[in-house]
């Protein structure tokens, strides 16, 4: 079954996602797409990364953006 997890960091030959309940899982490197980066948002099935959930990555580093401005006291985002 596809689901969907954040790629949290690399170690050695694997990408280590988190999942949506906050468990960690490692798929070997070589199953992921060259692209896949820290922080994205990404859907896989067993030990394979199928794709990169580029919208979805978006509106989470959008998010995480205001969420960051406001901390700071700026008001001024988009």
């Amino acid at each position: 079954m596809k689901q969907k997890a954040i790629v949290d960091r690399f170690e050695g030959e694997f990408v280590i996602l988190e999942r949506e309940d906050g468990k960690y899982i490692q798929i070997p490197r070589e199953n992921a797409p060259a692209m896949a980066g820290e922080g994205m948002v990404v859907w896989y099935e067993g030990d394979q990364i199928l794709s990169i959930d580029e919208a979805e990555t978006a509106r989470q580093e959008y998010d995480l953006q205001r969420r960051f401005e406001r901390l700071l006291g700026r008001r001024n985002f988009t």
